[in-house]
C-alpha cells in the first residue's frame, strides 16, 4: 500500500497532482494526477488487498450505429504496434498473475480492465523489457497503438463465410442481443429521448445492418480521433506503490506516447464540449409499443424515462436514489404494495435506475412481467399512484429514516466487499463529466456528509423531489410486447436475405469469401515469437499477501473438525458451554458479522422437495410469531431492514454443496445476538397463511415467462434434468423446469386445497429443525464480540445434541445418466433467441483429495485461457462468443459449454478437434501457455479470498465443508509447478475428451427455431440420441389484477 507520505509527495515527474484525500469511511487514500506533457490522467485508490485492479477508460462518443466503440474494444486485443500478434496481451497478462484482460463498451465510455494477484505483476503489464531490448509497454500500447488489421477485422468483427452467412465475434454477439426485449426497448427510448445531435441515441454495440457494411478503415479513423492520451484515464486500485507506478509512467509510458503524439487541434472533450451537451428536454409525455420475439405472449415489460439531476450533483442523486428505494425497496414499499404484493399482481418487479449523462442524468423505471391485459393501462396506474402520493403529501418518515440508516450501512459494507468497482465507477464518472482540474472527485466520496444533510429533509422535501423528477415533468414510456409472429417473421426475413445474397453472389464469389476468410484466419493466428512470451517473468505465488483469517470450532457430538487453535479458539472456549450443534468461527478484520445457518436437505421426502422454493420466498416476507406476539409480514420486513445489511436464503455455499439450504444475515457487530434471535424466530415462528402464500406464489408464477427466455439458463436446466434425480435432489426439484409445472399447480391448489399446501410447508420446516442436519458459521470480527458462543446458546434454535450427519454432495443426487453419461441430447427450439447455446457433461474426478485434481485444474486453465486453445478454435473462428470446459470435484463431472453460437454443434466439433490434437500430439501443448495458465491460477485463488468476507467464507468452506484444511488454496498453488505436460495430456484424455464423444457424454442445446433442424441433425450425425423438447406457455388468468387490490396492497392477516 502506498504510504501517506507518497500521496503528500504531490507531483511525480510529468504528472501533476490534481487532488489527494482520504475516504472518511474506509481505509482508502485517493489521488488524481494528469501529465502536463501528454494529458494522460491517473487515479489511484490505495488500500491493502491481495489483488491490484486496473480500469483504463476512454470517453468513446459516437453519432451513428456502426458500433465502432464496441468493435474497437475487440480489436484492441488483437495486437499492438510493438506486440503485433493476436493474443500476446492475454498471454502476458496470464504470466503476470491475471486471468486475462477484459473490457466493456457503455453508452459513453469504453473501459479496459485487468486484475493481478499482487502489484508486481500489474506493474509488469504497464512496462516490460522486450527481447529486442526496447523499453516497451503492453496494455497501454495495445490501447493507444492497436494494429487494427484487415485480417483481424474479418475474424473478430464481421465476415461472410462460404455459405453466404454473416459471422464474426462482434456480429454474433450483437445478433444474440439485437432483438431481445431489453435491447429493443432501450434503443427505442434512446432514439426518442435524444436528438440526432446527441451521441446518446446511438447503439454503441453496433446494429447488424451497420456492422455488415462497416470497414476496418472506419474503425482506424475512429481510433485516431478518440484513442488519444488526453482522452484516457488509468484508474488503479490496491496496494499500489506510487513511486514505482510513476517511475513506470514517466520513464516508459510517457516516452512511448510522445514518440507518436500529435498535439490536439480543435479538440473537444467528448460529451461535455460537443453537440451532445446541448440542453435537453422532454416536451411532452408519449408512449410507444415495441414488439419483441417470444412464443409465450402472456407477459410484457414497460420502461419509463425522465430527466434527472446533473451527474456531479452527488447530493441530489443520492436523495433521488433514496426516494426510489422508498417507493420500491421491499414488500412494504408503496409501489410494491400497490402492484406486486397482491394476489393477482400487475407486475413482478418495479426497479428505478439512473445513468450519468452530461447535463441531466437519464432516469428509468423498469416494470417487469406485466400481464398482457394490463400492458396498455399499467403506465397510467403507475403514474396515478405517484400523483396520489404527491397530492396527499404523505411520506412515512420513520421508514425513510430506516432506509437512510440501512443505506449508510450498505455503503460501509460495500467498501469491504466491492471496493474496486466503487472506486472505478466514481473515477470514470468524474473523468467523463467532472471538473478537469479534479475539483469534483472528492465530492464523489462525501457520502456521509450527504447522508447527514439528507437525514434532515422534511416530508415536504421528499414530496418535492418526487414531484419534481417523476410527477410534474413529462416522461417517455416504452411498452415491450411479446410476439410469436415476429419471431417467425424475423427468421423468415433472415433466411430470405441469405438466400438472396447467395443467389446474387453465385458459387464462385462464395468460394472467394471462404478463401478470404481462411486467409484472414491464417494471418490473424500467426504465433508470436516464443521469447516474447517466455522472457516475461511469471508471478511468484509466495509474493502474495493473503487476507489473514483465524478460525475456531465448536464441534457437534462426535465431530472432530480442527481449527487454528489460537487466540480465537481461546476466546470461544472461555465463553459459555459447548453448543449442541457444530459452529465454526472465522475471524477477520471487519465492521460486520455474518451469521449463517446451513441445513442439509438430502434426507427430505421427495414430495416435500419442490416446496422449498416457496419456503425460500416466504422466509423473510411472511408473518412471524415472535416473543409471543404475531408480527405482520410488513412488520417483519421493516424490522429486518432496520438492522441488517442483508438477509438471504439460497441453496449452495460458495457455489458448492447444492443440497444445503443457507439462511444468512449480515449485521453490524453490535447486532450479532439480535440476528441470531431473528434466524431462530423465522425458522420456528414463520406463519404460513393462505392469503400471503397466494401473493408469494402469484409473483413466482408471473416471473416464469421471463426466466424461460434465457437460452443459456434453459440449456443448463435441461442438462441438469438429465444428470440429477428429482427424487434425490431438493435443489433440482426447485429448478426452472420443475417450477414451470409446480408453481401453476400450487397456485391452483391454494385456491382449492390450501391446507394441503400449508401442511407440506410445515413438513419442510420440521425437516430443517433436525440438529443432525444443522451447521452454523459465524464470520467477522470474532474477537470483537464479547460473547460469540454464549449468545448462540441463549438465542439460537433450542435443540438437543445429536451426532452430525455427514454433509451431502451433489454426487449423491446424480441420476443413472449422471452416474454414467451417454448418448442423450435434448434439443430445445426457442423463438426468443437467435443462435444457440449448449451444455455437456461427462465423467470426471470425484473428491477434493483426488490425485488427478491438480493436473485437471491446470489443464482446464490451459484450455480456457484467453487466446488459448478453445478461444482460438471457437471464439477466434467466430463460432461462438464463448466456450469453456470445467470440472466439479463435488459431482465428479466435467463439462463443456457454448455461449451465443450461430451453431453450437460446429463449436462442439472444433473444440473436439483441438482436444484430440492435444492428446495425440498433432496440436502442440505449449509450455508458455501452461506457464501462463499456472500463473493465472494464482490470481484465481487470490480473487477467491480477495475481501475479508470472501477470505472468511473460503476458510469455512475448506476447513469444515470440504474438510481439506484452511490453507488448501496455497497448497494447490504449490503443486502446479511440478505438473508435467504429459500429466496434462493424460487428464485431458481421461476426463475432458470423453465430453466430445456421444458414447460418454450427455448434452442439452437451446437453439432458434429456424436452426433447430440443422443443429439437431448435426448431433444425430455424431451418434447422439436426440429428443426435441418445448417449454410450456404460461396461461394468463383473465381475472388477474383487481383495481381494489392495486390500491389496498396486501391482504389483512
Amino acid at each position: 500500500m502506498a504510504s501517506t507520505s507518497a500521496f503528500e509527495h504531490g507531483d511525480f515527474g510529468n504528472f501533476k497532482q490534481l487532488s489527494s484525500f482520504d475516504i472518511k469511511y474506509a481505509p482508502v487514500k485517493i489521488g488524481k494526477w494528469r501529465s502536463e506533457k501528454t494529458g494522460l490522467s491517473v487515479v489511484v485508490g490505495s488500500y491493502e488487498a491481495p489483488i491490484t485492479n486496473g480500469h483504463f477508460a476512454i470517453a468513446s462518443e459516437i453519432f451513428d450505429d456502426t458500433g465502432r466503440p464496441h468493435t474497437l474494444e475487440h480489436l484492441v486485443f488483437m495486437g499492438s504496434k510493438k506486440y503485433p500478434f493476436k493474443g500476446v496481451l492475454d498471454h502476458l497478462a496470464n504470466r503476470a498473475g491475471s486471468n486475462g484482460t477484459n473490457a466493456w463498451t457503455a453508452n459513453d465510455h469504453t473501459a479496459y480492465t485487468i486484475a493481478t494477484a499482487g502489484t508486481e505483476g500489474f506493474l509488469k503489464m504497464l512496462p516490460s523489457r522486450s527481447p529486442f531490448g526496447l523499453a516497451d509497454l503492453v496494455y497501454v500500447d495495445h490501447i493507444l497503438h492497436p494494429t487494427i488489421t484487415d485480417a483481424d477485422y474479418v475474424t473478430e468483427v464481421h465476415h461472410i463465410n462460404g455459405q453466404g452467412e454473416d459471422a464474426g465475434v462482434v456480429y454474433s454477439e450483437m445478433q444474440a442481443r439485437e432483438n431481445t426485449a431489453g435491447d429493443l426497448m432501450s434503443l427505442d427510448a434512446q432514439r426518442r429521448l435524444y436528438p440526432e445531435s446527441s451521441a446518446y441515441r446511438s447503439e454503441t454495440g453496433g446494429l447488424l445492418s451497420a456492422l455488415r457494411v462497416l470497414s476496418a478503415q472506419q474503425i482506424r479513423d475512429y481510433h485516431k480521433t478518440y484513442y488519444v492520451p488526453h482522452n484516457l484515464c488509468l484508474v488503479i486500485d490496491g496496494a499500489v506503490p506510487l513511486p514505482d507506478l510513476f517511475k513506470v509512467l514517466n520513464e516508459e509510458v510517457e516516452p512511448m506516447i510522445l514518440e507518436t503524439l500529435t498535439p490536439p487541434t480543435a479538440w473537444k472533450r467528448p460529451f461535455v464540449e460537443t453537440s451532445t451537451s446541448n440542453p435537453l428536454t422532454i416536451p411532452t409525455s408519449t408512449t410507444k409499443v415495441i414488439e419483441f420475439m417470444e412464443e409465450d405472449e402472456s407477459m410484457g415489460d414497460i420502461n419509463i424515462n425522465w430527466l434527472g439531476p446533473p451527474p456531479m450533483d452527488y447530493g441530489a442523486n443520492l436523495a433521488l436514489s433514496l426516494i426510489n428505494k422508498y417507493l420500491t425497496h421491499s414488500a412494504t414499499a408503496p409501489l410494491q404494495k400497490a402492484f406486486v404484493e397482491i394476489a393477482k399482481p400487475y407486475c413482478t418487479g418495479i426497479s428505478f435506475y439512473a445513468e450519468d449523462r452530461v447535463n441531466k442524468n437519464e432516469l428509468s423505471c423498469y416494470i417487469s412481467d406485466v400481464p398482457m391485459k394490463h400492458l396498455d393501462t399499467m403506465r397510467d396506474l403507475f403514474m396515478d399512484k405517484l400523483k396520489t402520493i404527491v397530492q396527499e403529501g404523505k411520506i412515512d418518515m420513520d421508514k425513510m429514516g430506516l432506509l437512510i440508516r440501512r443505506d449508510k450501512r450498505k455503503l460501509l459494507n460495500g467498501m469491504e466487499t466491492g471496493i474496486s468497482s466503487t472506486l472505478a465507477d466514481a473515477a470514470i464518472g468524474d473523468f467523463l463529466y467532472g471538473d478537469m482540474q479534479g475539483k469534483d472527485l472528492p465530492d464523489a466520496f462525501e457520502d456521509l456528509r450527504d447522508y447527514d444533510v439528507i437525514s434532515k429533509y422534511t416530508e415536504k422535501d421528499w414530496i418535492s423531489i418526487l414531484d419534481k423528477y417523476y410527477v410534474s415533468q413529462p416522461c417517455l414510456t416504452t411498452i415491450g410486447k411479446p410476439s410469436a409472429s415476429l419471431s417467425a417473421k424475423i427468421e423468415q426475413d433472415e433466411k430470405d436475405r441469405i438466400a438472396q445474397r447467395k443467389a446474387d453472389l453465385g458459387e464462385d464469389k462464395l468460394k472467394a469469401y471462404q478463401k478470404a476468410l481462411d486467409a484472414a484466419k491464417e494471418e490473424s493466428d500467426r504465433p508470436p515469437p516464443e521469447k516474447m512470451i517466455s522472457d516475461f517473468p511469471l508471478t511468484d505465488p509466495k509474493s502474495l499477501t493473503w487476507v489473514p483469517v483465524e478460525t475456531a470450532i465448536n464441534n457437534a457430538q462426535g465431530d472432530a473438525v480442527r481449527s487454528d487453535q489460537g487466540e480465537v479458539q481461546k476466546h470461544i472456549d472461555q465463553d459459555g458451554s459447548d453448543l449442541p450443534y457444530q459452529t465454526h468461527f472465522s475471524h477477520v478484520k471487519s465492521n460486520f458479522v455474518t451469521v449463517t445457518a446451513l441445513f442439509d436437505t438430502i434426507a427430505v421426502p421427495a414430495e416435500l422437495r419442490p416446496y422449498f422454493s416457496i419456503f425460500q420466498n416466504s422466509l423473510f416476507a411472511s408473518s412471524v410469531k415472535r416473543d409471543g406476539k404475531i408480527l405482520s409480514h410488513e412488520e417483519v420486513v421493516d424490522q429486518l431492514d432496520d438492522f441488517t445489511i442483508s438477509q438471504n436464503t439460497y441453496f449452495t455455499f460458495r457455489g458448492r454443496f447444492s443440497e444445503v439450504l443457507v439462511v444468512e444475515m449480515k449485521v453490524e457487530k453490535a447486532e450479532y445476538e439480535k440476528a441470531i434471535g431473528w434466524i431462530k424466530d423465522l425458522m420456528t415462528g414463520l406463519i404460513f397463511a393462505k392469503d400471503r402464500l397466494e401473493v408469494i406464489v402469484a409473483k413466482m408464477l408471473q416471473e416464469l415467462p421471463y426466466e424461460k427466455r434465457d437460452g443459456a439458463r434453459v440449456a443448463d436446466a435441461y442438462l441438469y434434468s438429465l444428470a440429477y434425480d428429482n427424487a434425490k435432489s431438493t435443489s433440482e426439484s426447485c429448478s426452472l423446469l420443475n417450477m414451470l409445472e409446480f408453481i401453476p399447480a400450487t397456485a391452483q391448489a391454494l385456491k382449492e386445497t390450501p391446507d394441503e399446501v400449508i401442511k407440506k410447508l410445515e413438513g419442510v420446516r420440521q425437516c430443517l429443525l433436525d440438529p443432525s442436519v444443522m451447521r452454523v458459521s459465524v464470520r467477522g470480527d470474532i474477537l470483537g464480540l464479547p460473547e460469540p458462543r454464549s449468545a448462540l446458546g441463549r438465542s439460537f434454535l433450542p435443540v438437543k445434541a445429536a451426532p452430525l450427519t455427514k454433509i451431502s454432495t451433489a454426487k449423491d443426487t446424480l441420476s443413472a445418466l449422471g452416474e454414467k453419461p451417454a448418448k442423450k441430447c435434448i434439443i430445445v427450439p426457442m423463438p426468443a433467441i437467435e443462435g444457440s447455446y449448449s451444455a455437456h457433461y461427462a465423467k470426471g474426478v470425484a473428491g477434493w483429495d483426488h490425485p488427478d485434481l491438480p493436473a485437471l485444474t491446470l489443464a482446464i486453465a490451459v484450455l480456457n485461457a484467453s487466446e488459448s486453445y478453445l478461444w482460438k478454435a471457437v471464439r477466434g473462428s467466430g463460432l461462438a462468443y464463448g466456450a469453456s470446459v470445467s470440472a466439479s470435484a463435488e459431482t465428479g463431472l466435467t463439462s463443456y459449454s457454448v455461449y451465443r453460437s450461430p451453431n453450437a454443434k460446429q463449436a462442439y466439433d472444433e473444440a473436439r478437434k483441438v482436444l484430440v490434437g492435444l492428446v495425440d500430439g498433432s496440436v502442440e501443448l505449449e509450455q508458455n501457455i501452461v506457464d501462463g495458465a499456472r500463473s493465472s491460477l494464482t490470481y484465481s485463488y487470490a480473487r477467491g479470498s480477495e475481501t475479508v468476507g470472501a477470505a472468511a467464507s473460503t476458510a469455512y468452506l475448506d476447513e469444515v465443508l470440504k474438510g481439506v484444511g484452511k490453507d488448501q488454496n496455497k497448497k494447490m498453488l504449490e503443486t502446479f509447478p511440478s505438473i508435467t505436460l504429459d500429466q496434462i495430456r493424460n487428464v485431458i484424455k481421461l476426463y475432458l475428451l470423453p465430453i466430445f464423444s456421444s458414447d460418454t457424454s450427455i448434452c442439452a442445446v437451446t437453439v432458434s427455431s429456424g436452426k433447430a433442424d440443422e443443429v439437431e441433425q448435426g448431433f444425430k450425425d455424431l451418434g447422439f440420441e436426440t429428443e426435441r423438447r418445448s417449454l410450456p406457455a404460461m396461461a394468463e388468468e383473465s381475472e388477474s389484477g383487481s383495481e381494489s387490490g392495486s390500491e389496498s396492497g396486501s391482504e389483512s392477516e
